[in-house]
């Protein structure tokens, strides 16, 4: 028996069996949503780290174990089984790449053809889904998405649809605009914090937009920034102690001798 027919065993047992886990019984797709998301970005944690090995391993086992489960409850009601999950991207694969895996001639050599052949065969299936021209094109972007990565694949699809920036100068424009736009908010003799909040955001969406118009995943850029803040503030808060410090105890000046540590050693570790 291999693995993966071992662990859908084991799924079958803990959700059918008298002698199985009551837990897993309870659950639903609801229910379990949180941990799908959770496990998911453990898995990018892992890479971001560099833990590409054992440790990537055990973070993928763990959202297989999310899949087997959802595909576990949707056999229960006679919906479709984990073979149905594996057929359906199978399917999928083979309808999208018809110059690999289908019939027609290979002669898509570049990613920006074979983005181009893509997305063609995604407006087919959109068609074929009840998805007409008329409807908008933006439809089919999950309102379930992280922020960063919505407001990416929004202007993305924008973009792909002819509402893009002729250049990167205009962008860069743009976004000086809309931060002295929020300055003046803040600086309004009356802040009116919805008023930020709508400066705010229209500035973050603007540099998820430049990051998409360099090749940059935002998700993935603020994520590695989140743990490179965290490495640097950890090697400052170790610093303060060996000193006999605290962050109330010491001055800026000391706390800001040790970040700067922290970037140097970064700077070296990277160069070596």
């Amino acid at each position: 028996m291999s693995h993966m027919d071992k662990l859908l065993e084991i799924m079958h047992y803990l959700r059918a069996s008298p002698d199985g886990c009551a837990w897993t019984k309870e659950q639903t797709h609801k229910s379990l949503t949180p941990y799908l998301i959770e496990e998911a970005h453990e898995t990018a944690d892992m890479i971001d780290q560099g833990k590409v090995d054992g440790d990537l391993r055990d973070e993928l086992g763990d959202v297989l174990l999310q899949i087997v489960f959802h595909a576990q409850i949707a056999e229960e009601r006679k919906a479709f089984t984990f073979d149905d999950v594996a057929g359906a991207i199978v399917e999928k694969l083979e309808r999208r790449y018809p110059t690999i895996l289908g019939s027609e001639a290979n002669t898509l050599k570049t990613p920006e053809e074979i983005d181009r052949r893509w997305e063609e065969i995604k407006a087919e299936e959109r068609l074929k889904k009840g998805v007409t021209p008329d409807s908008s094109i933006l439809d089919e972007i999950s309102h379930g998405l992280p922020a960063l990565l919505r407001s990416a694949k929004l202007k993305g699809r924008a973009a792909k649809a002819g509402w893009e920036w002729p250049d990167v100068s205009a962008l860069l424009d743009k976004i000086n605009e809309e931060v002295g736009e929020l300055r003046d908010e803040i600086e309004a003799q009356k802040i009116d914090k919805e008023r930020v909040a709508a400066e705010l955001g229209d500035l973050m969406f603007l540099l998820v937009d430049f990051a998409r118009w360099q090749g940059v995943d935002a998700e993935d850029a603020l994520r590695t920034t989140n743990n490179r803040f965290e490495r640097r503030f950890r090697y400052m808060e170790q610093g303060l102690k060996r000193q006999g410090k605290d962050f109330k105890s010491s001055t800026r000046e000391e706390r800001r001798a040790l970040w700067d540590e922290a970037k140097a050693m970064e700077k070296q570790k990277k160069a070596g």
